[in-house]
């Protein structure tokens, strides 16, 4: 499990997006996505690009994650081989749990991601913290062959994350590299609470000396 501290100097987009926007999604939802002009900026913490095949398509998966100041951000994108036998229909990000998480799509490039063609249709969330972008409400806005999706982007309260799983579907599924936020394990919180506790032995000793040190000025 890989972990962040917090960035106070987090990099900002130069359009604000207000939070009205937002494409929230609880559990057991499904819901249009937020078209924003550009991605959001941060410090970037990870990103992993995955060459996949099947049958009736090849393509580059990409995915990265970035720490906003106030939680995780999580970006997926894929791009379709002009040689695939298909179209693309579903994207999935796994591992989400309880997390709070608003969707974006952007068609902005940025990082790894490629200017996108192909706009997410709808985004839903299982009870289960598997996320899914759709490509296919009609039969005619998959991610055909040559073309790159719009980037997904899933807006978390997560501070920490850990290795997960990008999965790209039509007739066939596929897996590629991704990620995912995390709980921290039992042993982080006890040495952030350690942490802790030092500075404030620190501050209360610093404390008793400066009282000591003005009583014998005093004196």
């Amino acid at each position: 499990m890989k972990l962040n501290t917090p960035i106070f100097a987090a990099l900002l987009i130069s359009v604000s997006v207000s939070s009205a926007w937002a494409t929230d999604i609880p559990p057991a939802s499904s819901q249009a996505v937020t078209i924003v002009p550009t991605f959001f900026g941060g410090t970037l913490l990870d990103t992993a690009i995955t060459q996949v095949s099947t049958p009736s398509y090849t393509g580059w998966a990409r995915t990265a994650v970035y720490d906003s100041g106030t939680g995780l951000d999580f970006y997926y994108q894929f791009s379709n081989d002009a040689t695939s036998r298909s179209g693309i229909e579903r994207l999935t990000a796994f591992d989400y749990g309880t997390f709070t998480v608003d969707a974006y799509q952007t068609t902005a490039a940025f990082g790894i991601f490629v200017p996108g063609t192909e706009n997410i249709d709808t985004v839903d969330r299982g009870t289960l913290g598997v996320i899914g972008f759709n490509f296919l409400p009609t039969g005619t806005t998959k991610i055909e062959p040559g073309k790159s999706s719009f980037t997904g982007i899933l807006r978390t309260n997560a501070h920490h994350y850990t290795t997960g799983s990008f999965g790209i579907i039509d007739g066939y599924a596929a897996n590629a590299v991704g990620f995912a936020p995390a709980v921290p394990e039992p042993e982080t919180y006890a040495m952030m609470l350690l942490g802790i506790g030092i500075l404030g032995w620190v501050r209360r000793n610093k404390s008793q000396q400066a009282r000591l040190w003005n009583d014998a000025s005093s004196k």
